[in-house]
């Protein structure tokens, strides 16, 4: 791109954040991992890191210091958040924060509106957006029987405070997803989590594990304009129903989508790097528009092999530097022919974990191999771009999280000698 490039500043450095730096810092952007702990982009070589205040609990004290870092800079840099709070953080703090620097994300009012999940589907209901249905609290008692099964989920699973809310950003994460399909279940739920209905949502089940999640992904300029977009899908995740993606892939989809996608970027005012995640409802043969992030997601590293780079292209745009690539993925490249792999958890996923929870995600070592070498072109999150220090943190982190694992498995098996031994002497 050129000498003396404004510098990035990456927030939350896990791997969607580690996959903006890597393709910035290989194009020659200078990167500043910011982080309030050592996730695993802050090992990149691509980047410096620097760590802030938690913006989950002390909102203002992160923005005083982002403020007064980048007034310090010899240029303005451009802001990536790759996570809610700090999305929420900056949004919140942009018309002080473009004064010494150029924010990859939307003002206010517009994150707010698709952030909280109560205010984008009453707008979702109203506009015409293909949401799904879903009911307030004091509607759930008129709940007709062919409304079950319903889902509840919070109104948001993490956001930006000046307090610490570690013990609600739990609870949340706990209530994630809950499925009640009976009138009976949700009468015992909200029972159960009285304390905690105020912050969820009442929505119709929209069926299928994660690989029926597809995502748009866009970046939009300040005009509200989508300067490129890709599409895909999960092919898996961990947990295999409601995870986060460890396996993902390019997949186009329909143009109405995409159009009912500029059209909400335009109505709201949304700008950055932007998630809309559809869910296929197989029985209705239809796409659910289930949430959209106001930020980048976890596996944008796939964009760049799909000759649509999302990160060049918001940095060039923001840092007025014209990027060198494509608005879109070509329209040679077929459905699945580029995939982005976790590799080591989806490994350990798809031989040990699936085995119990999802077995028709199972493989043995020998066709997981196989069906990774069958791939076109595969993104490797944990090796990339020559990124050598980050591949030793991500295996010893998956060493420790295996050791995790076993050492939960034999405290369970012991309970479970222990109650069969209790039974037996009873």
């Amino acid at each position: 791109m050129g000498q003396d490039l404004p510098p990035a500043i990456v927030f939350n450095c896990h791997y969607n954040g580690l996959s903006i730096i890597q393709e910035l810092g290989t194009h020659g952007v200078p990167c500043i991992a910011m982080d309030c702990d050592r996730s695993i982009g802050t090992f990149s070589r691509y980047a410096r890191y620097v760590r802030s205040p938690d913006p989950a609990n002390d909102q203002s004290g992160f923005v005083d210091f982002l403020h007064d870092f980048c007034a310090g800079l010899p240029q303005r840099p451009v802001l990536f958040p790759t996570n809610d709070e700090w999305a929420v953080a900056v949004s919140q703090s942009s018309g002080r924060l473009r004064s010494v620097a150029r924010p990859c994300v939307a003002d206010w009012p517009a994150v707010q509106a698709v952030i909280e999940k109560d205010r984008f589907y009453e707008l979702g209901r109203s506009r015409g957006y293909p949401t799904p249905r879903t009911w307030d609290v004091t509607e759930l008692a008129e709940l007709a029987p062919g409304n079950y099964p319903l889902v509840a989920k919070p109104r948001f699973r993490r956001n930006a405070s000046d307090t610490d809310w570690t013990l609600s950003q739990k609870e949340m994460e706990r209530l994630r997803l809950t499925v009640l399909r009976t009138e009976d279940e949700l009468s015992r739920f909200l029972s159960a989590e009285r304390a905690h209905v105020s912050d969820l949502v009442f929505q119709e089940f929209v069926p299928g594990a994660s690989d029926s999640m597809y995502t748009i992904g866009v970046y939009a300029d300040r005009d509200h304009v989508i300067r490129g977009i890709f599409t895909g899908k999960k092919v898996r995740g961990y947990p295999a129903d409601i995870g986060d993606c460890i396996v993902g892939e390019v997949r186009g989809m329909p143009e109405e989508l995409e159009r009912t996608t500029a059209t909400i970027v335009r109505e709201l005012g949304l700008a950055g790097i932007l998630e809309f995640e559809y869910k296929y409802h197989s029985d209705a043969a239809r796409f659910v528009l289930i949430e959209v992030n106001p930020r980048s997601w976890s596996w944008i590293g796939i964009t760049p092999a799909c000759g649509v780079s999302l990160p060049l292209i918001a940095y060039g745009d923001l840092a007025a530097r014209p990027a060198n690539t494509e608005s879109r993925p070509s329209a040679s490249l077929r459905d699945g022919e580029v995939r982005y792999y976790k590799v080591l958890p989806d490994f350990i996923n798809c031989t040990v974990r699936y085995r119990r929870s999802f077995p028709s995600w199972r493989r043995t070592p020998f066709t997981w191999v196989r069906e990774l070498l069958g791939v076109r072109r595969v993104v490797v999150a944990e090796v990339n771009a020559r990124d050598y220090p980050v591949a030793v943190v991500a295996v010893l982190a998956q060493v420790k999280e295996l050791a995790r694992d076993l050492v939960a498995s034999i405290r369970h098996a012991r309970r479970r000698r222990s109650s069969a031994v209790q039974r037996s002497a009873s």
